[in-house]
């Protein structure tokens, strides 16, 4: 199993998820996420979205799909942390509105 969050993030909640991801709510010194995990070719990825409580709710109820917050974050954009073959991480913040869909999110990082 991935590791829910990257190392700089406190796991605030845990979401349940239909299509195998795992999914969070989490924290950091600049606000709340949605954060997405997934296993990338040398180990955890992270795809970590601004939202609002709304938004994590939305979310929480199953009104709207974690994909939906991803490519439409409170601030318009994601950070992606990608685990390197040598266990470094990766950090590229992107914009929404120029992220593929599902997890192709991660080829783009």
């Amino acid at each position: 199993m991935t590791t829910l969050t990257p190392p700089s993030f406190r796991l605030a909640e845990r979401l349940p998820s239909a299509d195998g991801i795992g999914l969070c709510v989490a924290c950091d010194g600049q606000g709340t996420y949605l954060v997405v995990s997934l296993v990338g070719r040398s180990g955890p990825c992270w795809i970590c979205v601004p939202a609002t409580r709304r938004a994590l709710e939305c979310v929480r109820r199953r009104r709207a799909s974690p994909w939906a917050l991803v490519h439409h974050s409170a601030t318009g954009t994601v950070t992606v942390y990608r685990t390197l073959l040598d266990g470094s991480l990766r950090e590229s913040t992107m914009l929404c509105a120029e992220l593929p869909t599902g997890a192709a999110v991660l080829a783009a990082a």
